[in-house]
């Protein structure tokens, strides 16, 4: 069971190797065995779990000279900050101020105080993390399907996980496409196999989504999902036009 859920974690956070990972989207999208199905739960629970502590937040680009100051700091085994003419107090000589650092203060008596209100503060932050994460975790419905949408190439481009309210929650797993002005994804599934499209709505980033999709039958197991391509506001024909960017079929949670 711990093996499971470690792959598990390892999946969701992105750390397999491709093959590895190939491996596992494959287990996912068409279990054969209970160790398979009770991978997919596994994944299921910790994409779950980490609604709370969103990893999808938007980039943002570190200092342009900050490479520059670690390889410089390494190369030279001096501090790179251009003013500095002697290590700093406290024992912090190899520490690199990546961006407009200050000084450190010299030692008043009063360091030994702040570094341990510092450690008890993270402590708390901690805490409410977790207390947030285990809320998530009673509090968020179990999800009754479970699709691996896959490429052409078979790369694994997003996890579509739908629910008994008409919701479903979107997770990518690669970058997929970056729409920009004049497109968007869009999510469709097939309730019935022999029936048209529907539309779940539209992605306009590539980040993890919660959609509310019109009222249709319980989502059930080989039904289709897939993501396409599609001008700014969806599809003007109602039905995917576009590229199809990933698909595959639900898997049943439990």
């Amino acid at each position: 069971m711990s093996d499971i859920r470690s792959l598990a974690e390892d999946y969701v956070m992105g750390w397999l190797d491709p093959d590895v990972r190939g491996r596992v989207d494959a287990r996912i999208a068409a279990p054969s065995t209970d160790e398979d199905r009770l991978l997919a739960r596994e994944v299921s629970r910790f994409l779950a779990s980490w609604e709370a502590v969103d990893l999808n937040v938007e980039p943002i680009a570190p200092p342009a000279d900050m490479w520059a100051k670690i390889t410089s700091a390494i190369d030279t085994g001096e501090d790179a900050r251009p003013d500095s003419t002697a290590p700093t107090p406290g024992g912090t000589e190899n520490v690199v101020p990546l961006h407009g650092a200050p000084a450190a203060p010299a030692d008043d008596g009063r360091l030994g105080v702040r570094a341990w209100k510092s450690v008890a503060g993270l402590a708390i932050a901690a805490s409410v993390a977790l207390a947030a994460l285990l809320a998530t975790q009673v509090l968020t419905p179990r999800p009754l399907v479970m699709a691996i949408l896959l490429d052409d190439n078979g790369n694994s481009v997003a996890v579509v996980e739908a629910f008994a309210n008409d919701s479903i929650r979107v997770t990518p797993m690669a970058p997929i496409a970056s729409p920009g002005s004049t497109q968007v994804m869009q999510v469709w599934t097939k309730p019935d196999p022999d029936g048209p499209p529907v539309s779940l709505g539209i992605l306009d980033r590539v980040i993890r989504t919660r959609l509310s999709g019109p009222d249709l039958p319980l989502p059930s197991d080989q039904q289709l999902y897939e993501i396409t391509l599609e001008p700014a506001g969806g599809s003007p024909s109602g039905l995917p036009e576009g590229p199809i960017l990933g698909k595959g079929l639900a898997q049943t949670t439990f």
